[in-house]
């Protein structure tokens, strides 16, 4: 896919006070530690991940996309009268209906005639609502609309915490539950927009995705767990984003040198390390962020690329490539110049 008429009018993130290092959910589990023959330390030397943050308790997936939607209109100055559809992408729901983007329409008191609906696609849920919406700006359906995404780990992850308390759990239990242990929570908002309304001109130029659905049991997510064969996870996402990146590079002539920045989802350490060693990225112009959130979900693109802005990582005119992949398998990979 490419584009000639969207730009990024802006991006925020939004995070958690409350902290919740890895040495905290390892004192939860020091009885399942000890008769499993697990050292402490085992879990952020296997994950890279050191710390998450949660919520308070009963804060809604609508409720932080929101927050990081008024953000970002207060940030951009832009006119929430202009924005024609919001796409929420987040894994989180508040319930099975109605849509979580209904509600953060609502809260926003958008238009009656703007767009809402929710894109669902694993960690890549924010990188195909972005999809979505350019589609629509560039076949001129409409000239503004806003993606939004709001992640929350504190439920699964102390349910997973307190099964894996049982007497009867077993190593392979917890190892095939290890994945839920470096989930995140994070809200972000990206505003997309037709390029004669934009005043930043940075450029979402285009991208391709790739899936392997053969794969599409390798991680299994519900609201008190999530299940996953993490060697084979790794091993086929990897893979797959391999094959993606030698499209991607052949399609947009690109070369590993020339981004500025690698705005990259948020898995862990073995999954980050694999990835850059298998497409050749180099490696400081990568983002870590799971080392201090965990796995934010499909809040995890948007959020290294906000934080890189931070940062100060890139500058106007600097290409940045966003790159993730979420169970299914797929991958999702797009350019941006800055």
């Amino acid at each position: 896919m490419h584009y000639s008429h969207v730009c990024i009018e802006g991006v925020v993130h939004h995070l958690p006070e409350v902290v919740i290092p890895t040495t905290a959910i390892e004192r939860m589990l020091s009885e399942t530690y000890e008769r499993l023959r697990i050292s402490p330390g085992t879990l952020e030397a296997m994950t890279g991940v050191a710390n998450r943050r949660f919520w308070k308790e009963g804060v809604t997936p609508s409720l932080l996309a929101t927050r990081a939607a008024e953000q970002l209109l207060d940030e951009t100055g832009f006119d929430p009268g202009k924005i024609s559809a919001l796409v929420s992408t987040s894994v989180c729901k508040d319930y099975l209906e109605p849509s979580v983007a209904s509600l953060v329409q609502g809260n926003l008191r958008l238009q009656p005639n703007c767009l809402n609906f929710d894109v669902g696609n694993a960690c890549l849920g924010f990188m195909t609502g972005m999809s979505v919406v350019a589609n629509m700006i560039e076949l001129g359906q409409l000239e503004a609309g806003l993606v939004v995404v709001g992640e929350g780990s504190r439920d699964v992850t102390l349910a997973t915490a307190r099964r894996l308390q049982s007497p009867e759990t077993t190593f392979a239990q917890f190892r095939d539950n290890l994945a839920t242990l470096t989930l995140g929570s994070a809200s972000c908002a990206m505003l997309l927009v037709h390029e004669r309304i934009s005043k930043t001109g940075h450029r979402l130029v285009g991208g391709l995705s790739m899936a392997a659905t053969d794969h599409n049991r390798l991680c299994i997510g519900t609201a008190e767990q999530m299940h996953t064969d993490a060697p084979k996870l790794l091993t086929e996402g990897v893979s797959l984003a391999h094959q993606n990146w030698l499209k991607v590079r052949s399609d947009l002539n690109l070369e590993p040198e020339e981004i500025a920045t690698y705005a990259m989802h948020q898995v862990g350490k073995a999954n980050h390390e694999a990835v850059v060693s298998a497409l050749d990225l180099p490696e400081e112009r990568t983002i870590r962020l799971y080392p201090d959130y965990g796995n934010v979900g499909a809040a995890g693109v948007p959020l290294a690329m906000s934080m890189a802005r931070e940062q100060e990582r890139f500058r106007d005119g600097d290409s940045i490539m966003l790159m993730g992949i979420g169970s299914g398998l797929n991958t999702q990979m797009m350019q941006v110049v800055w």
